[in-house]
């Protein structure tokens, strides 16, 4: 998003409450965070929607589910501010691909705007303005802020345990399949000193896991500065628990790369492949095939010990034969990913594969994905399995304390929001704390573990029972 400057101590006036709802990937997330971090450092606060002023909502415009995702967000949204009073901004990647008709369809929304963020800061200082006249007494042509009755139970945005740190945005890929670069345009990435600031606020705020996010981030590197080894060593010294990178393209991955992630991160690798025939990946204007890839990942293995390689596949697009898709079988079969997801071709307006010939029946596409999910999973049982009996730090979302109910983190294995969970049972714990837990047994990606209990005299120190 085009950032605005927030105002100076002596510019402020008393602020909006607003609201960000988020639709879409981790890079919204992170877009959410930083634009949530400018609003407040322009004297307005974070509350929850139904005490907000000015209700945000981030949209997703990649495929047609995220779409029409982020319009119910939208009419649910609307829904909330016709009862509280609340103005109604949509931001993001929907309203960039389709800001004109959204504005002719949704009258109800007060403001559009993609990756401007001006126009939205413009909307919350009116709202703040409309408050101070109201508490004046002074004449207001819209209301200040919600009704809220006695019975709203109103939440404070809770302290986060992890946060997604984007380092780029936009695509020069130009794949046949995608609309990133129709939506984000050309690569670009954030500069080291944004990115230390994002992540240091994330880190003061209560974040244990920093999660770095982007097109491409392979490719991410800053003219006097240096790529990703120099950033993830700055960045495990402003004190992150946890590292991960996310979005790895193969032809990124370098040596350099996979040596600062086995120093400095967690040993997890998202490297979105989308498919192992080679007819197939020309097709999708991608390089590399199934050889390639083994390759790669064994090469990946030998630097990076125990690691998790997580992957994405694309099956059913135009030009997937039954032979290709077999030969895709057959890759998953040998390559021992711990972790992958499988989506169905879904053509989309502007991009080329939307008018290549050779599409696949949509009944087809739907088993094929169908089947190669279970290739992956069957063929990612080996790799969960040998977890069983082994120690492991477990980052923890949701603490309880009852010691026989189940606390539920994640393993280093674990992405948030994308990948599995690990259920905990044996000791009480809050949110955000890290213990130690064997894992007893594994259902798909989700892990049962017994957790560990500390040393006696730490036991004692802490007031632990």
């Amino acid at each position: 998003m085009t950032p605005h400057r927030s105002p100076s101590a002596a510019d402020r006036r008393p602020g909006a409450g607003f609201a960000v709802i988020t639709v879409g990937c981790p890079k919204n997330e992170a877009d959410s965070d930083s634009l949530s971090a400018a609003l407040a450092a322009a004297g307005h606060r974070p509350v929850a929607a139904e005490a907000a002023a000015v209700i945000v909502v981030n949209t997703c415009g990649f495929i047609d589910a995220a779409k029409e995702e982020s319009i119910d967000v939208i009419l649910a949204a609307a829904g909330l501010a016709r009862r509280t009073g609340a103005r109604l901004a949509v931001i993001g990647c929907l309203v960039s691909l389709y800001g004109a008709q959204l504005r002719e369809e949704l009258p109800e929304v007060d403001l559009f705007t993609a990756f401007e963020q001006a126009p939205l800061f413009a909307l919350l200082d009116a709202a703040a303005e409309s408050a101070a006249r109201n508490r004046t007494g002074g004449a207001a042509e819209a209301p200040a802020g919600p009704v809220v009755s006695r019975t709203t139970r109103i939440t404070r945005p809770r302290r986060p345990v992890h946060s997604f740190v984007k380092i780029s945005d936009g695509c020069d890929h130009w794949c046949a399949f995608c609309t990133i670069p129709l939506i984000k345009g050309r690569y670009e990435v954030v500069p080291p000193s944004t990115i230390l600031e994002n992540a240091d606020r994330a880190l003061t705020a209560g974040a244990r896991e920093l999660v770095l996010v982007g097109q491409d981030t392979s490719r991410w590197t800053w003219p006097g500065y240096g790529g990703p080894a120099r950033l993830l060593a700055d960045l495990k010294s402003l004190g992150a628990h946890w590292l991960r990178l996310l979005y790895l393209q193969p032809d990124g991955v370098d040596d350099a790369l996979l040596d600062a992630v086995a120093e400095h991160a967690v040993p997890y690798l998202d490297l979105p492949l989308q498919h192992a025939d080679g007819a197939v990946l020309r097709l999708m204007g991608r390089g590399g095939d199934a050889r390639a890839y083994l390759t790669l990942l064994e090469h990946i293995r030998a630097r990076i010990p125990n690691v998790a390689v997580r992957s994405t596949f694309l099956v059913g697009h135009p030009g997937e034969s039954e032979a290709a898709f077999a030969a895709l079988v057959s890759f998953v079969r040998a390559a021992g990913l711990a972790l992958a997801g499988v989506f169905v071709f879904d053509p989309q307006d502007g991009t080329r594969a939307a008018t290549m010939p050779g599409r696949v029946p949509a009944a087809v596409a739907e088993r094929r994905a169908a089947r190669l999910s279970e290739e992956i999973e069957r063929a990612a049982e080996p790799f969960w399995k040998q977890l069983i009996g082994r120690s492991f730090e477990v980052l923890v979302e949701r603490g309880v304390g009852d010691p026989r109910r189940e606390a539920v983190g994640r393993i280093c294995y674990q992405a948030p929001d994308v990948d599995g969970v690990t259920y905990v049972t044996g000791r009480s714990t809050r949110r955000g704390a890290v213990l130690r837990a064997l894992p007893a047994d594994i259902i798909g990606y989700d892990v049962h573990a017994v957790a560990e209990q500390p040393p006696a005299d730490v036991r004692h120190r802490r007031g632990t029972p």
